[in-house]
């Protein structure tokens, strides 16, 4: 029998997004016989636990939120390496930028060998990234660490493109592999229930929008919508879960705007699937996204799902009218449209939420995608 991989994946933080569920979901589905999962992150731990119980191991490699350019990368750096050594790992998974540039450097220090997933916007034209409200300012170390990854995993076929024709890597150490969740019936609540805690009468059509409260979501164009919507669908609210900095601005805003009772902005909810259940469709129309896992617990609950056209992988899997709605994020109309439509044919909105759930089962079932990510594993230590 073959003796386990050693992986240490390499992260910033154990809070609740996007990469960090990725992570969790994989961490579960690896075959703990093949696998043998070690974690390294710095500061926040909401999920922690969820991660012990996953069997994973821990390791915290510094407190705070630390910068690339300061002197705590050395330390960090080291004790990474000493983790590697003494534990003899031999794959290095980095899964956010900072984590990638000390993981990276850990690991040739070390002797391990390097996958690099990419959950940012590293590898996005600098134009565009600007366009769409992107931060640009940590991605300029980039150019030092060409060629070094052994595999790069990327969620588009863009950043794929990107990755070769910019020398970053060749072709054969670029695995195009988007993200996946258990598929597994998920236990919520009855709809009722929240909607009568949220105070949501039991005939409204609820549009729920789960993201991170800033500019790159677009969740101005959500504010600028409402009023115009709600001519045609005065039976819509819109409920906007999520936390950041802007989340007092929007509220205030829609409080201004006399919006208060049809745009809900509720902060952060732990459980989205208590949300999902509640709600009728659901809405992100960000500038900048790669490979949204709300948007699959969406598609996993059968919501109907309304998404920014030519952002990300959306234009990979969403065929507009079929499993879902494809919109332009610079542009109001079609969402006001596409939303009017489905908030006035129920049939429509069980129909296109049926199309999601077949399409995210066949194609983002994290038990084929961690499958996916044994053989990278596999290949780089035979």
């Amino acid at each position: 029998m073959a003796r386990k991989i050693k992986v240490l994946h390499i992260i910033k933080t154990l809070s609740l997004g996007g990469a960090e569920t990725n992570l969790l979901n994989l961490a579960t589905a690896f075959d703990s016989g093949r696998v043998e999962t070690h974690v390294a992150y710095s500061f926040g731990g909401e999920i922690e636990d969820r991660f012990h119980a996953a069997g994973a191991r821990l390791f915290k490699y510094a407190d705070g939120n630390h910068r690339i350019k300061s002197l705590n990368t050395i330390p960090i750096v080291l004790r990474l390496a000493q983790y590697i050594r003494k534990q003899g790992i031999d794959v290095v998974h980095t899964h956010n930028f900072n984590g990638h540039v000390w993981g990276l450097l850990a690991a040739k220090m070390a002797g391990a060998k390097v996958v690099e997933h990419v959950h940012d916007f590293r590898y996005t034209p600098a134009g565009e990234l600007a366009r769409r409200h992107g931060l640009l300012a940590q991605y300029k170390f980039i150019k030092y660490f060409r060629n070094q990854s052994d595999c790069i995993i990327v969620l588009t076929h863009d950043h794929a493109q990107y990755v070769v024709e910019q020398g970053i890597a060749p072709m054969g150490r670029v695995t195009e592999l988007q993200n996946g969740i258990p598929m597994n019936d998920a236990e919520a609540p009855h709809a009722g229930d929240l909607r009568q805690k949220l105070g949501i009468p039991a005939e409204a059509v609820v549009i729920l929008t789960s993201a991170r409260m800033d500019p790159v979501k677009n969740i101005d164009l959500i504010l600028a919508i409402a009023p115009r919507l709600l001519k045609f669908a005065p039976q819509c609210i819109f409920v906007v879960a999520g936390s950041g900095s802007r989340l007092q601005e929007y509220k205030d805003r829609a409080q201004r705007a006399g919006l208060a009772s049809h745009v809900r902005f509720i902060g952060f909810v732990q459980d989205m699937y208590s949300l999902l259940t509640a709600a009728d469709v659901f809405l992100l129309p960000s500038f900048l996204e790669l490979h949204s896992i709300a948007i699959l617990e969406a598609l996993k609950m059968k919501l109907p799902v309304v998404v920014s056209q030519g952002v990300g992988c959306h234009d990979e899997f969403i065929q507009n009218g079929v499993n879902g709605l494809l919109c332009d994020p610079f542009a109001e109309e079609p969402w006001i449209r596409g939303l009017a439509q489905l908030a006035g044919d129920p049939a429509l909105r069980k129909t296109m939420g049926l199309r999601g759930h077949e399409t995210c089962r066949r194609l983002f079932n994290i038990e084929d995608t961690a499958a996916r990510v044994e053989k990278i594993y596999a290949g780089l230590v035979a």
